[in-house]
């Protein structure tokens, strides 16, 4: 189902002219060697871009439309029009230097002999491909390719400079008198013809994904761009051994899958371009994740996406609020000139490294109106009282963020925690109990320091535990989104007994380094029965120091004795201790007490 929605993406995109078509696709290029009419090097241009990573800009390879690459393997393999330097220039991985080390030098040196060889049958295979073909952008690269001297191209004066860059690694392409060579017509137009000619030794089958019967591709094109995964490449189809084929289909190694040609390099292509996408491509955990609509609209990843992923400054939250509603109302929704059906199917994809080949992560797909409403959903569970500032939905991102120490260095959550995460909220089904375990940690593990923005009971902590009470528990009355004053919950009505005990000494105290809630908090959220006693006795001398302040002095203890009456109204003391369900409901008890006296500061 997998490939056969890439494949429907990839002739959807195809029809449109939006796609690579068979035998070309986009890679990463960071050098062309500029070439004059005679086949002579004239310079080196530099193809990266400046972006910015977090704080630091950095360079990177731009995207070009390129033949189609073939496989890495241990041998020598050239490419058409491109490949790395060894293949297009003769030159070895690393510079060689005055003082090198004996075995570094023989290394060198076995290097550099690769790389002649590999130059030798780059060389070869264009020439073979281009030799009926004389357009003065064929006719340059032939002569480069006949009077280039790979062993001297360390000495040539042109590429000395570079040497000590990423020259030596990066992929390069060719361009003649500033015009990349990928463009002429009669280029294109034998590649094509080299590409599409059928093989002497093609196998015919059932494509087990368009059910025609085809060519089967031996070995499908690589995946690239997923995090954490080969560089070069790695497979979604692949047998490597005997032991993982059919009878019959042994040493084909994709045989055992049988995939035609044509739809091989459809999924993959759809699947690169899907990665290549940085604005539609979230990396969750360790998980690469890309999402589409069947009729291959980009609106409707931009909506999921900041409705989802990430905060978008094109889409406000006003734009979700519409969406949300139209969604829920199952009516078309108008988008930057795009209507939106609800009726569209979506698909979401999540991939991770696993050696040379990618596992699928998760497969997700219903139509998009479902996965927009369940995010509405999860999005109603975690609404609560917040300060002015806070944005009205939590992405993805930062609601994990509020399960990783904020001191660590690693800011990233847990990979398994993650994906689990993000397919329970896209199905509607209850959150993983780390999620809410962890959080709990998170609260008991961090104490406030306003001057790093650590908060021991954050919006977004609050928010979780709301949510997940909500979904997991079936907690109904007493999880709200602002202050329940009329709850009798035990666990609840603790939790902003503490509060109002922590004012109070905050009150008598102003400016007080240690409060109650640093040196009692934990233990008081998971052995009530114990602290609250030692509280409440301390909160009486705390009580008399307010007696210059009456008003406030009376104000606060009628607030301990209604929150003790409703306490003795369940007909049973503080309990000893409270299980992880009631310690939640105590820390969103304390939040919202805690959210209402600042409420009140700010209206003053």
């Amino acid at each position: 189902m997998i490939l056969q929605s890439l494949v429907d993406y990839y002739e959807i995109l195809a029809r449109k002219g939006a796609i690579a078509k068979p035998g070309w696709g986009t890679y990463k290029i960071s050098y062309a060697v500029n070439l004059n009419r005679q086949g002579e090097v004239i310079g080196i241009l530099s193809l990266e871009k400046e972006v910015m990573r977090g704080k630091k800009t950095v360079s990177v390879p731009t995207i070009h439309m390129l033949p189609e690459g073939v496989k890495k393997s241990s041998g020598i393999r050239p490419q058409f029009l491109w490949a790395n330097a060894a293949y297009c220039l003769g030159l070895p991985k690393e510079n060689r230097t005055a003082d090198m080390a004996d075995d570094a030098l023989t290394k060198w040196k076995k290097d550099k002999k690769r790389s002649v060889d590999c130059f030798e049958a780059m060389k070869e295979y264009h020439l073979n491909i281009l030799d009926a073909v004389h357009t003065p952008a064929a006719d340059a690269l032939k002569l480069f390719f006949s009077t280039w001297n790979p062993e001297a191209a360390e000495e040539d004066p042109i590429l000395k400079p570079y040497l000590e860059t990423n020259l030596l690694t990066a992929n390069v392409m060719y361009a003649v008198e500033g015009v990349f060579v990928q463009d002429d017509a009669a280029i294109k137009d034998v590649w094509d013809a080299y590409y599409n000619q059928p093989a002497v030794d093609a196998v015919k089958g059932q494509c087990l994904v368009t059910g025609k019967i085809a060519s089967i591709a031996r070995i499908h094109p690589s995946i690239k761009g997923v995090r954490g995964a080969q560089s070069s490449g790695a497979s979604l189809v692949s047998f490597n051994a005997e032991a993982f084929e059919s009878y019959g289909h042994s040493g084909g190694q994709c045989y055992n899958a049988p995939v035609s040609e044509r739809a091989a390099f459809a999924y993959t292509t759809a699947l690169n371009q899907l990665i290549a996408d940085e604005k539609h491509c979230k990396v969750i955990g360790n998980t690469t994740v890309v999402y589409w609509a069947a009729n291959g609209e980009k609106a409707y990843q931009d909506l999921l996406h900041s409705a989802f992923f990430e905060e978008d400054d094109t889409i406000d939250d006003k734009t979700l609020d519409d969406l949300f509603s139209h969604i829920q109302k199952g009516q078309p929704f108008d988008f930057q000139g795009v209507s939106i059906y609800p009726d569209t199917r979506f698909f979401i994809l999540g991939l991770a490294p696993n050696a040379a080949r990618l596992s699928v992560r998760f497969f997700l797909q219903d139509t998009f109106g479902h996965f927009i409403d369940h995010v509405r959903k999860h999005y109603e569970r975690l609404e609560i009282v917040t300060p002015k500032q806070h944005r009205a939905y939590l992405p993805l991102w930062k609601l994990l963020g509020a399960t990783v120490n904020p001191k660590s260095k690693d800011k990233a959550s847990s990979p398994l925690l993650a994906g689990a995460v993000m397919r329970s909220i896209l199905s509607d089904t209850p959150y993983p109990q780390a999620l809410y375990s962890n959080v709990l940690l998170r609260v008991k593990a961090d104490q406030d320091d306003s001057d790093k923005h650590i908060y021991k009971i954050s919006a977004e902590k609050a928010a979780i535990i709301k949510a997940c009470l909500l979904k997991n528990f079936s907690k109904g009355e007493e999880v709200t989104v602002a202050l329940n004053e009329e709850s009798t919950n035990t666990a609840y009505v603790l939790g902003r007994l503490f509060s109002v005990l922590e004012q109070i000494q905050e009150e008598a105290n102003p400016n007080i380094n240690s409060t109650i809630k640093d040196r009692y908090f934990n233990s008081a959220a998971a052995t009530p029965g114990v602290v609250f006693p030692i509280l409440l006795k301390v909160a009486n001398h705390h009580l008399r120091k307010l007696n210059d302040k009456k008003g406030l002095k009376i104000k606060l203890e009628k607030m301990v004795t209604n929150l003790e009456g409703k306490i003795e109204m369940n007909d049973h003391p503080i309990p000893v201790r409270m299980n992880l369900n009631d310690q939640g409901l105590f820390i969103l008890g304390y939040y919202h007490q805690t959210q209402k006296r600042y409420a009140k500061k700010e209206e003053k």
